[in-house]
């Protein structure tokens, strides 16, 4: 058979039949023709991989708790910091999770709620006044609100902020 007979009888691609010639699963033979060689194969060859590829595979499962480590009471005891507490931990969404919080925790940055911030980033504004970042930049483009620059971002004071708010409830009462 050739390659395309071979592939349609094992139901398989080409390029698969390919595969397991190279790896030594199915032997194959090259017949000289006009211009290259053509790729045989064997009835009964093919017939033992279809019977190999109908045959399942029990690959047995490893439990969560093959998978942890044991550890007595007496390392257990000994086991300080996070460590210890991953250790203990079998499920990985726990360990994932732990660690997250304990990142979060751990961060050098203190975390300073917006309302306690006096210089605001564009997002903060925006989360601060409800307003878009459309609104904010043309406001700062006509100059009815101050900013700086600093570095690539523009920071806004909070006071500034306040009174532009101010200033667009006292517009809209006129």
């Amino acid at each position: 058979m050739n390659k395309e007979e071979a592939a349609a009888y094992l139901g398989i691609s080409t390029r698969t039949l390919e595969r397991y010639s190279k790896d030594g699963k199915l032997q194959v033979k090259y017949e000289g023709a006009k211009t290259r060689p053509i790729a045989t194969y064997d009835p009964d060859d093919l017939d033992r991989l279809k019977a190999e590829l109908q045959t399942p595979t029990i690959k047995p499962t490893v439990s969560d708790a093959a998978l942890t480590p044991t550890v007595t009471d007496t390392e257990r005891g000994e086991m300080s910091g996070i460590v210890g507490v991953l250790m203990r931990l079998t499920n990985p969404i726990e360990r994932l999770i732990d660690a997250l919080d304990r990142r979060a925790t751990l961060e050098s940055k203190p975390h300073v709620p917006i309302a306690d911030k006096l210089l605001l980033t564009m997002p903060e504004a925006q989360a601060l006044t409800g307003l878009s970042r459309e609104i904010l930049k043309a406001a700062i483009d006509a100059g009815n609100l101050p900013t700086k620059i600093m570095g690539k971002a523009y920071r806004f004071k909070r006071k500034d902020i306040e009174e532009y708010i101010d200033r667009l409830w006292q517009n809209d009462e006129q």
